[in-house]
């Protein structure tokens, strides 16, 4: 059983942050600096769920349209944050790359490249011999790819816990183990929430709280369609230099650290593990699930039994609804992980010598359209949400963080959010997921 620190909670801030992971972590550092008293709520550990399982790409490449105005700022933001926080994120502006398999898979990314052309994001299309230019000795060149040199990587397990280190020194209030458990109104606005340590009057709330998130939202009337997909990861022992780049290859998903190391993945590969809840906003996600339907693998496994006794009068997540299970409950796939070390032997024959020294896996929560929700509430007034984000979130963690702070400080975000409300899962506007990555 994990130990968590112990801690007092105020009787009052400002601000509530309900999640732990990067773009909670985030909000509560910028929050701080703008001289908000702030205090964060995380059940488990900071970046404990998906925050500290992504692959680790920072990358505007490939993005819904929506999202790239925050990820524009948010690249900036990367290329200075480990200045700013003075520690070691692992930073690394290799750039990111995409290789196509064939050429409908090369018009796909060029298409991109024209739906992106007004953000004046600098992607080149490469050849083969392009390809091969950035990571030599690739055997699967395909028909060549895109590639965006001012992408980059970072280390998820340092990253939300650096953030939330620096916020707390500034004075925010970071406590683990300890999640909410009701968000309390007063007159149609924020008045407080009450946490498992007690209440916290306060007068704003950013709900960050992953796959959770829904749990709060529906408390107020609305409906936020949200899932989970169950992502494995890899890291194996230092290779020769291969790459600074990140990149998807023939169904390799892989970026190598500045040790040597690398983090692969089986590319867009994710599966599904089926619970009695897959079946709440199963019309909502038909669309996207059908159009990608290759990509999925379905698991009728011991998850649906604790999802099962987890609905039990009495059970401990019976009991606490809005925590369930408190800690990261996904295992690594094995078939997953041999495709991965396959694929790698394939794509780099010569890496003679490759072992594993960790794999995990997190639970991504995913909205319909693959476009994360990023919103305030008119009822109850100054309740703000951030989730959704699909699998590529962790590289628009500080960005978030700082849209949301001010926000909250300035009464307006600083970076359009257009397309990411909240209302367009219930007006019929959701469109059918754009990218896959």
């Amino acid at each position: 059983m994990t130990k968590y620190p112990e801690i007092e909670l105020p009787k009052e801030c400002d601000v509530v942050v309900i999640g732990g992971g990067i773009h909670g972590a985030s909000s509560a550092y910028y929050l701080t600096k703008a001289g908000m008293k702030v205090v964060l709520l995380e059940k488990d550990t900071i970046a404990s769920h998906q925050s500290g399982r992504a692959w680790g790409f920072v990358r505007q490449q490939g993005r819904d349209p929506v999202e790239l105005p925050l990820m524009i700022e948010c690249n900036r933001i990367w290329q200075g944050l480990e200045k700013e926080l003075d520690t070691d994120l692992e930073w690394r502006q290799g750039g990111v790359l995409f290789v196509a398999r064939d050429d409908a898979e090369m018009a796909d990314y060029e298409q991109w490249i024209e739906d992106a052309k007004g953000f004046e994001i600098e992607t080149q299309v490469l050849s083969p011999k392009g390809v091969e230019k950035i990571t030599p000795g690739i055997t699967t060149p395909g028909v060549g790819g895109i590639y965006t040199p001012s992408d980059g990587q970072a280390e998820p397990k340092k990253a939300a816990p650096a953030i939330a280190k620096r916020a707390s020194e500034m004075g925010a209030v970071i406590a683990e183990g300890c999640g909410a458990l009701s968000i309390e109104t007063t007159a149609g606005a924020i008045s407080s929430v009450v946490s498992e340590k007690g209440e916290i009057k306060c007068k704003y709330v950013i709900c960050a709280a992953g796959a959770a998130t829904h749990k709060f939202v529906a408390k107020f009337g609305r409906r936020l369609p949200q899932q989970t997909t169950r992502g494995t990861v890899i890291r194996t022992t230092p290779v020769p230099d291969i790459s600074a780049a990140g990149t998807l290859a023939a169904g390799l998903a892989f970026r190598q650290r500045t040790d040597g190391s690398m983090n692969i993945a089986d590319e867009f590969m994710t599966d599904i593990d089926l619970t009695l809840g897959r079946f709440k906003y199963a019309k909502a996600f038909a669309p996207g699930l059908f159009d990608n339907w290759a990509t999925f693998k379905f698991h009728f496994n011991k998850r649906f039994f604790d999802d099962l006794v987890d609905r039990m009068p009495g059970s401990e997540a019976s009991k606490q609804p809005m925590i369930g299970r408190r800690t990261n409950q996904a295992e690594p796939y094995k078939v997953r992980v041999s495709n991965a070390m396959a694929n790698l032997q394939k794509v780099f024959p010569q890496i003679k010598q490759v072992g594993i020294v960790d794999k995990w896996a997190g639970d991504i929560d995913v909205t319909p359209d693959a476009v994360p929700v990023i919103d305030q509430f008119d009822n109850p007034k100054h309740f703000f949400v951030a989730t959704g984000f699909s699998g590529h979130g962790f590289a628009m963690g500080p960005v978030v963080g700082k849209v949301l702070a001010d926000w909250i400080t300035t009464g307006q975000p600083s970076i359009t959010l257009a397309g990411m409300e909240l209302s367009r899962f219930e007006d019929g506007s959701v469109r059918r997921p754009r990218t896959r990555v």
